[in-house]
This record gives C-alpha cells, structure tokens and sequence, in this order.
C-alpha cells in the first residue's frame, strides 16, 4: 500500500504540477491579470489550478472539432484570476495545501540527499583548500592539517567547529589514526587520491570520536543522537495527535450540521437541503467547501503519522545496529595494546555511518515537522464559519464518524436482481475509492462529504470498490452506475480541489468529450510577448527624419509653416560680448542734504493816522496788479482810438 500511495503522489504531481506547454500563452495572460490586479500568486500554485480547471469541457480548451473562441479562453483566465483573488477562501486554502503537499511529501532518499548537497556546498570552499593547496614546509603542513580537523567536525557532526576542545578531541584522535609520515604521505597525494583518503579519514576519526563517547572517555560537545531521536520522535508524535484531534472536531461539527441540513427523498431518488432562517444556498457551499479543506487536511496528517510510524520502526532498527557495532569494537579491543588496523578501521567506519543515519533521521523528523507546521498554517488562515455552522446544526447534537455509522451497523447493502454490482464483504487488502465516503451523497448532494460504512457491505462494479451510507441508494446505483460517475465527474469540474482529494483526475480527463490526442495541439488565439533580433539591413537603409505617415501631420506642418510668415524674428548682438569681462562701479559715499521748499511772505498794510481829529488818509503806493490793471487798460484805449482814426 505504501508503494502504491507514493506511487500515485509521483504521478500526481507530474500531471498537475508540471506547466502545461499547450496552456503556456494563458498562463502569461493570468499573471499579467494577477499584476494588474495586485493578486499573489506564485508559479507553481498557478500551474496546478490551470491544470484543474482545463479538465472542464466548458472551456473548449482542447476540442478538436470547435473553432477556437476567444471568450472561451477569457472565461477560463478569468476563473483562473477569481480562484486566486481570496486568498483566504476554503477553496483556494485547499488547492495550495494539496500543491505544497505533492511538491514537498515526501521522498526520504531526495531529502537526504537535499541534506548532503546542502552541506557538501557549505563545506566546498573548506575541502579545496585541503586538496588543492601545495604543502611544502612543516607549518603548511600543520596548517593543512587544522582545516581538515574542522572539515571532519563539520561534515560528521561532531559538534561545534569553534569549540577549542572540541578540535583538539579530534585532533587527538586523528593523531592516533596518522602519524607524521601518514601525514607527510597525505598532502603529497594527487588531487583524487587526496579526496578519497580525505573521506576515509573522516569516517574513521569519527569513529573513534563516537566509541570514546560510548566509552566514557571524552563527550566534549557530542550530541546523544539516539536520546535526541527519541525525544523529537516523541514531540512530533504529540504534535501530529493534538492537530489531527483539533481537525477531527472541526470535521465532526461540520459533518453534524450538514447531515442535519439535508433529507432523503428515495421516492425521487434525491437529496434536499432543508435551509433555516438567515442561511442561504451559498452558506451551504461555503460549509461544503470547509469540510473537504478540514478533510483534506486530516488526510495529509494522518499520512504523515503514518511515515513517523515507518521512521520509528528504521530508528529502532538503526539503534539496534548501533549498539552491535559498539560491542563489536568493544571485544575487538578490549585487553589489547596493540590492534591491526586493517581489523580495527573498516569497524570505526560501520559505526560512523550507523552515526550518520542517525542524522539523516534527523533531518526527516525536522522536514516532517516543517511540513506539518505549513499546512496548519494554511487552514488557520481560513476565515471562520463556526457560527453558521452552529446555526445550521440547531438542536441536534455533534456526531463523530463512529456514531454515525454505528446507527446503521445492523444494515447491509442488498442487490434483490443485481444488473451492473455485486455485493461483498470488506476485506483489509480491498482499495476503497472516493477515499471511502459514500458515492451516492457524494454524487447527489453535490460534494457532500459523507463517510461510507464498511459494515454495510462493499459494491463492486467494474472492479472498483465503493461504499456507501445508507442502504437503499445502492438499488439506484445498480441501475445506472455511469450516472452516478458522471455526477461525481460533474461536481469535481465546479469544485476542482475534490479532483486530488477523491484521486479522481483520470475519470475526469476520461469524461473530457473529446480527449486530446497524441500530437494535438491547442487552438488559442490569444497574444504573447515576443522579442526579435534581425541582423543587419542587406542594402543601405534610407530614413527620412521628416517623414509623415499620416496626412494630418502634413496638414498640421503646412499650417504651422503659413503662420510663421506672418511673423518676424529679431535677434539682437552686444559689441563683443563673448569678451566680456566682471566690472566694477565706484559710487560716492551719500552726504546729508537738506531741500527748502517755503519760503515766509507778508503783506504791508495801511497805516492810521490821526490829526486834530480828522482822519487822513495817505496815499500808498499802488500794488504791483493796479498797476498791471491800469497799464492794460491803457494800452486797449490807445489801441481803439487808432483804429477809429484809420477807419475815417
């Protein structure tokens, strides 16, 4: 079952992760869609939904016998671009849970080896200068020498390459591996030779290292890797436990209050959704979509306590080794000065790689627990719906899985004339479709998750097996099996993350009416960005700078030069201006001045005499204007009476 499952994640992923080359013109239209609109999205979650969503006919993406539509292709970006828009729907939860899980679950021999690459690159620059460098004197020598002792502690684990005691604990026991001539003989080595002794240095150091911890010699910062195995085993174990426990009560509560919103109507062979006050067709979907996010979710948890049940069992199995290999070279050197070290070294290496298995171990529990961590991450990022979910429940009670199928324990499946099915009991060695929910619910409730009962007794048709809920649907089935199948098919095109949750995507491509064939290819009418390098003209280029391709700019040329006649340009030249020079001007330092604008005037008045009582008046002398009045009017009476004479 484990080859099967791991067999059908390798192909899952190369179907629905892989870029479709034929959808590749779609693909750039989405993530210009997705920029415009300022929509997240990253490649490899873009590549999944595409293939999802051009499993639906509607489309028309990969008919041969339709022309192609350019509305059509429109639709399908823009259904691409709406599932990507609410980042934080069931919908697209589920879909980027279901991405992540089959790019990343989970290979153990590609993440060990991710592992040793990853420190193979850090420790590259180290191993180099080892293998590489020219040692001539004693101090290169030892120089050499220090840089592989940190190389051992790096790539062995032995503990902190900074640790002064940890180097001289090496040091000492790569000194009881090598004397001066081995080392002499090791730095005069090829390139290729030096690396292969270089290895074989590592692991037999390390053993050592290792049999004196075991020993109680020296554990100066050495990790208890089996102590540490265990505990990590332990904590992710709880983990995993406590998260499948907080699924399985979203799961149950979800479940409890949809079975509470619908009715059996055998008579019409259907299912109805009674809808309370305030809840709406859509509330339903919403709850719907929920359920196969928390399913979906339970499903990936539980594979991965079952993989932390395999890694237990290799972990156990390598620590059984581990303590043979330690009692092997406690009798190999027990009572012993002295040992041949072609008995002895070949033992310190099996040891050293039972050590490093131990690692990797490591890193898989870290890798499970990372992978854990994300998809939990990814479901609490879900906008809660606990509230419409208790008010569809109502009175009734939350259910488990247990208690719904234990009502209908004492039932069985039976088949009075059977047509396209037969009847047979469950057995463990049986692989359930439709991940062991009821097919008839599923089919005719449009995606409601429902879980089959094994007690009822298992329908094979075509041989595959389903289950289902309740007894009397199986009499409808039997009927018409491929009505149900299309039904199901129907409902993983409108809800597209059943596809890999039901393992479903081959009866869905199956029911493409008109499947692809081997060399076809799409018919789009879409655009793409292009760039393209021409060489060099063949004959000599001819470009007129004042070439107008549009009558109109003519006409606006023509009218600006008219006006310009109408004008006149002036230009004005300084005298040697290109030869001016900074000046300077000198004024005069302002003085105090002072202006008189009056000037004080007064008139003489007649003086009053008196004389023996008479008042004489003297005469004046006349003012300056008598004196003008008396002179013009001398002149007028002088001037008429000439005139009278000349007249007679």
């Amino acid at each position: 079952l484990c080859i099967m499952s791991a067999l059908t994640t390798i192909i899952a992923r190369a179907r629905l992760l892989e870029p479709n080359g034929a959808l590749s013109p779609l693909l750039q239209e989405i993530i210009r869609n997705c920029e415009r609109r300022n929509i997240r999205y990253d490649r490899p979650l873009v590549h999944f939904i595409m293939n999802l969503l051009s499993l639906d006919p509607k489309f028309e993406l990969f008919m041969e016998t339709v022309s192609a539509d350019r509305k059509n292709h429109d639709d399908f970006v823009e259904a691409c671009c709406a599932l990507l828009a609410d980042d934080r729907s069931p919908t697209l939860l589920t879909l980027r849970m279901q991405a992540f899980f089959l790019d990343n679950f989970f290979d153990k021999d590609e993440i060990i080896e991710k592992h040793a690459r990853n420190l193979q690159a850090k420790t590259f620059a180290l191993t180099k200068e080892i293998i590489d460098n020219d040692v001539i004197t004693k101090d290169e020598q030892d120089e050499v020498f220090n840089k592989v002792i940190q190389d051992i502690v790096i790539n062995m684990g032995l503990g902190n390459p900074e640790c002064s005691d940890v180097l001289a604990e090496t040091m000492r026991a790569l000194n009881s591996v090598m004397s001066r001539s081995d080392k002499a003989k090791f730095v005069t080595l090829e390139r290729k030779d030096r690396l292969m002794a270089l290895k074989d240095i590592r692991e037999i150091v390390a053993g050592i290292r290792i049999f004196n911890k075991h020993s109680g010699n020296t554990a100066n910062g050495m990790a208890d890797l089996p102590k540490i195995l265990d505990q990590s085993h332990e904590s992710t174990k709880s983990i995993l436990q406590i998260t499948l426990c907080e699924i399985m009560d979203k799961v149950n509560l979800l479940t409890s209050a949809l079975n509470a919103a619908i009715a059996y109507d055998l008579r019409n062979r259907s299912i109805i959704t009674l809808l309370p006050e305030n809840i709406t067709a859509d509330d339903v979907e919403t709850l719907k979509d929920l359920l196969i996010m928390y399913r979906q979710h339970e499903v990936y948890t539980r594979k991965l306590i079952d993989e932390l049940a395999n890694i237990k069992l290799n972990i156990d199995s390598c620590k059984q080794e581990y303590e043979a290999k330690l009692l092997r070279i406690h009798e190999a050197v027990q009572y012993r000065t002295a040992i041949p070290t072609d008995r002895v070294f070949p033992k310190f290496s099996e040891l050293t790689r039972v050590w490093l298995q131990f690692q990797n171990f490591i890193f898989l529990l870290s890798e499970m627990n990372q992978i854990s961590n994300t998809l939990t991450n990814l479901t609490e990022r879900c906008v809660t719906f606990d509230d419409l979910a208790y008010r569809l429940l109502g009175e009734s009670q939350i259910q488990t899985d247990v208690d719904r199928l234990n009502k209908v324990s004492a039932k069985r499946l039976t088949l009075s004339d059977p047509k396209h099915c037969e009847i047979v009991p469950y057995e463990d060695s049986m692989q359930i479709q439709l991940l062991k929910f009821c097919l008839w619910h599923l089919a005719e409730g449009k995606g409601l998750l429902m879980p089959g009962s094994i007690e009822l007794g298992v329908c094979r048709v075509q041989k595959e097996h389903y289950l289902f809920n309740i007894p009397e649907p199986v009499t409808f089935f039997d009927e018409d099996p491929n009505k149900y199948f299309f039904k199901i098919v129907e409902t993983a095109r409108k809800k597209v993350q059943l596809v890999c949750l039901l393992n479903v995507y081959d009866k869905v491509q199956s029911a493409y009416s008109a499947p692809r064939s081997e060399g076809f290819q799409m018919k789009l009418t879409t655009t793409c960005d292009q760039e393209v390098q021409t060489d060099l003209h063949p004959i000599p280029s001819n470009i007129d700078r004042e070439y107008r391709w549009n009558v109109w700019d003519y006409r606006r040329e023509a009218i600006r030069l008219a006006n310009i006649r109408t004008k006149r340009t002036t230009s004005v030249q300084t005298l040697e201006s290109s030869r001016a020079i900074p000046k300077a001007t000198q004024i005069y330092v302002a003085k105090p001045q002072t202006t008189q604008t009056r000037v004080s005037r007064s008139t003489e008045m007649e003086q009053r005499r008196n004389g023996l009582g008479l008042k004489v008046i003297e005469p004046s002398a006349p003012s300056p204007l008598k004196v003008y009045a008396l002179t013009l009017a001398q002149t007028s009476r002088s001037a008429f009476s000439r005139n009278g004479e000349r007249s007679n």
